[in-house]
């Protein structure tokens, strides 16, 4: 294949796609909201990356007008905004073929080909396009499975020339507005209609008819979808699609909604009010996932708690907040273990800390298993080593050299796992083992340190939501047993007695 070159996604680019195509699914504009998702961060809509590849291609043909015959779109891996998207593409017969990668790893293929009738060029829709749309426009619908199976329903097709030239400057000016506003529309059935907020876009085929279709009116100015199949096994949803230039399919997937642990009143019904009683606890990465289950936990059990978060600031309020309905509220600071600062407040805390629960980590990505990726590497070791290694450093300045303090530094099972499941995952495995290694030593130079670090089996969190067999149950039952064991008042009873 042949490189075409590379380009990327902004968040401000996301934002101006979102009006442009109606699609204002948070996946794609709010990173907080984006970060309780199993991704894990804001992605590019695919579609937008799709017409961008497309929109590369163009800028390497000759300068004249063109029409599509037929489009066919795999969508096999998300894409992060501002992540270098690679182009190649490849020509067999009338047949165009666009592969793009991210970070070496493909996540879409693309075929098309050109009509060849000089008419298609020149169809335009017989009545004026909706314009861009804003935000508070729209409903970003919450569709389950089960309420979609007989779903049938239109959108309006968008256009805005302004924007158009903007984000697409070569595929707005060759292709016909008709085409390219009715490919634009799908992004806004599979983000805002069906799946709608909890979506994936798999697969896209389409088929242009000839510019002398006869049509209603209606058709001209929208895209009519309705629900062929959807598969509650593997979440799955395949969907019809036409209207007056084109007909064809998609395909998308009910991605898991974010984790949702444990509420604190029925944890607190498992622990005894003074279990962790003697515990200055700071929680690092308190705002969700197995962070907040600790927090609670610790709560739950009389331990003075203070939490942490980086950027889920609501989140970990949130957290608190919940508590406070039964015991006192735990102090929230924002702290970002890789600038290597903590608060006064954070600074104050930790003269009388006596437990740190180390929870802070990236998103957690699969990378290419035939190849090592150093950035990647070097982005969990930011997290899991140097980052540790810092927040150790400010807390050894303010505790006392004679006060124990114990480190709670969790892995997974997953580190040991040698099955398929671990294959693109090297880099997280050895970033982890070296966290590992580093506690160790640090225990080993520190008298008054003792250090946790299990590995404990894969629980339910937002990056493992996908998951079906793990459930929050689950993971409070071996938080809870973990905490007793290394940490609980009635475990040392009974070891004392």
């Amino acid at each position: 294949m042949t490189s075409l070159g590379s380009f990327s996604i902004s968040a401000q680019e996301s934002q101006a796609f979102a009006r442009f195509s109606g699609d204002f699914n948070p996946l794609h504009l709010d990173p907080v909201a984006a970060r309780r998702t199993q991704f894990g961060q804001t992605l590019i809509h695919g579609v937008f990356g799709t017409l961008r590849a497309l929109d590369l291609w163009l800028a390497h043909a000759d300068d004249s007008h063109c029409a599509l015959a037929r489009l066919k779109v795999k969508y096999s891996r998300p894409a992060s905004q501002g992540l270098k998207l690679s182009v190649s593409a490849d020509t067999s017969g009338d047949v165009i073929r666009l592969e793009v990668f991210a970070s070496g790893v493909r996540c879409q293929i693309i075929e098309f080909e050109f009509s060849q009738d000089p008419a298609d060029a020149a169809a335009q829709p017989v009545e004026p396009l909706g314009s861009a749309c804003t935000e508070n426009s729209v409903t970003c619908h919450d569709t389950t499975i089960a309420g979609c199976m007989a779903l049938a329903d239109t959108v309006e097709l968008l256009w805005d020339n302004e924007l158009a030239a903007s984000l697409l400057p070569n595929a707005s000016k060759l292709l016909p507005q008709s085409q390219l506003a009715t490919i634009i529309a799908s992004t806004q059935i599979v983000g805002m209609k069906c799946p709608g907020l909890h979506s994936v876009f798999a697969q896209l085929q389409l088929e242009f008819l000839p510019a002398n279709t006869d049509s209603v009116s209606r058709q001209n100015t929208h895209l009519n979808y309705e629900v062929l199949k959807a598969d509650a096994r593997i979440d799955q949803v395949q969907l019809t699609l036409s209207n007056a230039y084109a007909r064809g399919t998609l395909e998308a997937f009910f991605r898991a909604r974010p984790a949702q642990q444990a509420r604190f009143e029925a944890i607190a019904e498992l622990i005894s009010r003074d279990e962790f009683s003697n515990q200055n606890a700071l929680v690092i990465g308190g705002s969700r996932g197995l962070g907040e289950v600790i927090t609670k936990v610790l709560a739950a059990g009389g331990a003075t708690v203070m939490l942490t978060y980086a950027a889920g600031k609501d989140d970990a309020f949130n957290v608190s907040a919940e508590i406070a309905e039964h015991r006192p509220a735990p102090p929230v600071c924002q702290l970002n273990v890789l600038d290597g600062a903590i608060s006064h407040h954070t600074e104050e805390f930790c003269a009388a800390v006596s437990h740190i629960y180390y929870l802070a980590s990236p998103v957690i990505t699969k990378g290419d298993s035939n190849r090592w990726d150093q950035n990647l590497f070097s982005k969990y070791c930011d997290f899991y080593v140097t980052g540790l290694a810092h927040l150790l450093h400010q807390v050894g300045r303010f505790s006392s050299l004679d006060t124990p303090i114990q480190l709670f530094i969790p892995s997974s099972i997953f580190l040991d796992d040698s099955t398929t499941e671990a294959k693109g995952f090297d880099e997280y495995i050895a970033a982890k083992a070296a966290a590992e290694a580093y506690v160790r030593r640090f225990e080993n130079t520190h008298s008054n340190w003792s250090v946790v670090a299990p590995r404990l089996p894969r629980l339910h969190t937002d990056q493992t939501s996908g998951i079906k067999s793990i459930d929050e149950q689950d993971t409070l039952k071996v938080i809870i047993d973990q905490l007793k064991k290394e940490f609980g008042q009635t475990e040392k009873t009974k070891l004392n007695g």
